[in-house]
């Protein structure tokens, strides 16, 4: 049986010029477990949304959908949906209530509510949950109750949109896990829109791989991995070891391999900046939001030097957004300092600017190019600074867009070029990468080196390793509510353990120093930088 089916299926969005989805054809079958690829604002979520039509974005749509064997109708509840940003889909204030929800809507009978709602807390750990506000959960608890609050009316077809982007890396490997185990063991069909390979893709059945809204490839795969065009979506092993046949995709897999090559025991380690202008000082921080409550920030001590990159990762709900927000004023700590440029907050010499993580909350205007006008007419400039940083950024299409209509990717890019309208001395960047396909990615990451060779400073808080290790120069481990492991890049990946690249951890006990895919790549003997 056809799970999804799709013929010649275009769609506008209603303030778009161009199609978003340009003829799509394509058949999912009952049980696959599908990878939905392509770059920052290929079309995957607005694919996802017309497969589910209660949340189907508002534009024009031509073509046939059929879903579990049925045309496209008013409502699909056979369909599940778990969204990018789980807040999206909260209707209560509580978990409890939250997982309830869909079959007292659907008008179940209570004591079915009460059974359906027993059984999926409980066979997805939610337990010690139940009782807790959704507005005291971690990213990953979010995601977890989002995902249950749909598999709560066992949905024959599951549609999760960049369900790891916000997860620590150690959250993000059990939430695959799970999905997973709702894949093989209730028979769910799962098409997972995604831009890293490396969690899901050696499991799945195919990757399906959209390009300017249109389908460009449909492969298994190991054999997508030998496509030149789509290599760097793949996984870090199959990333550097690309000519080897068969092509690894898993860490493990990648082990093996490179056990049986020839290969170095150690690579050099890269050299590392030293800098002697502090621009932003914390000492002793302390936060909590309430007078009752465990502190968030328990004695914080950060130093940041103009023209440093400076990366700091950590597990979901430890802490790091509330370091950055008190940082930037936005949030008061009870005990330590803040300086900037060596004097307070509030007689600053110099400017720093935060990226929040949700990014839409920054635009005001009905399109990006209006909202950067805007800006720059408060700011006192040129309007005509709004094309040239929207062409600095790669992003000249989005002009006319609705911020709203924009792609995960999409949208960080945008959010970022608004806050560097406002010409920081320091940027604070809450999750910059997440939602960007990795070519945006490197290009952020190229972007903000760029920033720091003029001057600047930047302080990010990231879950990708990947992303830290390739750009960042100081990195380190936000925990119980202080900052430990600070190190220069080089060493602290050389030395990371769970915190490790997925090219760390192919490497480990055979290769010292291979922590990114470009090092790995030169570890087999014979091999070329």
């Amino acid at each position: 049986m056809e799970a999804v089916h799709l013929k010649a299926v275009t769609f506008r969005h209603n303030t778009a010029k161009q199609p978003a989805l340009t003829d799509i054809s394509l058949t999912v079958r009952t049980g696959e477990l599908v990878m939905l690829m392509g770059p920052s604002g290929s079309g995957k979520t607005t694919l996802l949304k017309l497969l589910k039509p209660e949340i189907a974005p508002f534009g024009e749509l031509s073509g046939e959908i059929s879903l579990l064997g049925e045309k496209r109708g008013g409502t699909a509840p056979r369909v599940g949906y778990v969204p990018q940003h789980p807040e999206e889909s909260f209707v209560s204030d509580r978990v409890r209530g939250e997982i309830m929800f869909a079959p007292e809507n659907a008008g179940l009978p209570p004591e079915e509510v009460r059974r359906l709602t027993a059984e999926t807390v409980s066979r997805f750990g939610l337990g010690k949950l139940l009782e807790r506000p959704l507005a005291s959960l971690s990213g990953g608890e979010k995601q977890l109750v989002s995902l249950c609050a749909v598999m709560v009316m066992q949905p024959d077809l599951l549609l999760l949109d960049e369900p790891f982007s916000r997860l620590d890396p150690v959250t993000a490997e059990n939430f695959a896990d799970l999905i997973l185990r709702v894949n093989r063991e209730f028979g769910t069909t799962v098409i997972i829109a995604e831009h890293s390979g490396e969690l899901m893709l050696a499991q799945a059945e195919r990757l399906i791989y959209l390009e300017n809204g249109r389908l460009t490839a449909d492969l298994p795969p190991r054999q997508a991995a030998k496509n030149a065009q789509l290599i760097h979506i793949m996984p870090a092993a199959a990333r550097a070891f690309a000519e080897q046949e068969p092509v690894p995709m898993t860490v493990k897999e990648g082990r093996a391999l490179l056990e049986k090559l020839p290969h170095k025991t150690e690579l050099p380690l890269d050299e590392t900046q030293g800098y002697s202008e502090p621009v932003l000082e914390a000492e002793g921080l302390r936060f909590s939001f309430r007078r009752d409550s465990e502190d968030i920030l328990a004695g914080a001590d950060l130093v940041l030097h103009k023209g440093e990159f400076l990366a700091l990762t950590g597990a979901n709900g430890s802490g790091k957004t509330t370091l950055l927000k008190t940082l930037a004023g936005q949030l008061r700590p009870y005990a330590g300092k803040v300086r900037i440029g060596g004097r307070p907050l509030k007689k600053a010499p110099l400017t720093a600017a935060m990226l929040p993580q949700e990014a839409a909350d920054l635009f005001l205007q009905p399109t990006v190019a209006e909202d950067y006008r805007y800006a720059l007419k408060a700011l006192g400039r040129p309007e005509e600074e709004a094309s040239a940083m929207l062409g600095y950024l790669g992003c000249e299409k989005l002009a006319d867009m609705h911020p709203y209509d924009l792609s995960g990717g999409e949208l960080q890019l945008c959010a970022l070029g608004r806050v560097l309208l406002c010409q920081p001395d320091i940027l604070l960047l809450d999750e910059p990468s997440k939602g960007l396909d990795p070519l945006s990615a490197r290009r952020l990451g190229t972007v903000l080196k760029k920033l720091c060779a003029e001057g600047k400073a930047v302080l990010t808080v990231t879950h990708s390793l990947e992303f830290a290790a390739e750009n960042a120069c100081t990195c380190g481990i936000f925990c119980g509510g202080r900052i430990e492991s600070l190190l220069p890049a080089p060493k602290f990946f050389s030395k990371a353990g769970f915190y490790s690249t997925a090219s760390g951890r192919i490497a480990r006990g055979m290769v010292k120093n291979a922590y990114t895919v470009e090092k790995l790549r030169q570890a087999p003997e014979g091999s070329h930088a």
